[in-house]
């Protein structure tokens, strides 16, 4: 399969809620065909979300508590359960058309890209879980929306977070599971080459020929 274009989109921290209506603006653009697949990185302020299978109560705060530490909850469409976002994490929505790509191979793509991307030897994939390891510690995760065809949200890659944040909650529902970072493992956590790897690897496997882009002109596109 030869490449097809794709747009890349790298902006520093954008609130949550922005971001997923943004998302789902270019989702439906993405579907009538108006713009290329995507792959936008990015950070949020910390917020804690849960998809459609999650619960508020696997997050161990009242949402005045969070005010206090200035976090949020956020209860999203995408699938999988509780998770959190935030400084230190890179998170990646990938934006495709999956009648070209495919659900397995597009969730693969993106868990084989983290792996890849954090420098580790020891990171494994685990698909069935949709989760990068190392060790038995959770290194990244991967949770999707699709719609129609067309697939968004997409992955967090911990680089180097205060993992302090992923013990006030239940993430994924297993609570037995550590979190753990680049930085924690003992590689590189450097956000500029964390993510100049990702958006390399995550373009290999999707078979996309990723040109740099602005959320500006692929938001308004001609």
């Amino acid at each position: 399969m030869s490449a097809a274009p794709g747009r890349l989109v790298r902006t520093g921290t954008i609130g949550y809620r922005e971001a997923w209506d943004l998302q789902r603006r270019l989702a439906g653009a993405r579907r009538e065909g108006e713009i290329e697949d995507l792959v936008w990185l990015l950070e949020h302020a910390p917020v804690f979300t849960t998809g459609r299978h999650g619960r508020r109560e696997d997050l161990f705060l009242s949402d005045e508590m969070l005010a206090e530490r200035g976090a949020e909850f956020v209860e999203t469409d995408r699938g999988g359960q509780m998770t959190w976002h935030g400084p230190g994490q890179t998170t990646g929505y990938v934006i495709a058309d999956l009648r070209r790509h495919g659900v397995r191979r597009f969730v693969l793509a993106q868990l084989e890209a983290m792996a890849e991307a954090s420098g580790l030897e020891h990171a494994e994939v685990d698909a069935e879980r949709m989760g990068v390891y190392v060790a038995g510690r959770k290194l990244g995760s991967v949770g999707l929306r699709v719609t129609r065809g067309v697939a968004y949200h997409g992955l967090a890659l911990n680089r180097d977070p205060d993992l302090g944040w992923f013990e006030l909650m239940s993430a994924c529902g297993a609570p037995d599971v550590a979190a753990t970072s680049i930085v924690n493992e003992g590689g590189n956590p450097d956000r500029t080459l964390i993510e100049s790897r990702l958006a390399v690897a995550l373009a290999a496997r999707l078979d996309l020929d990723l040109r740099p882009g602005t959320l500006a002109e692929i938001a308004t596109p001609a």
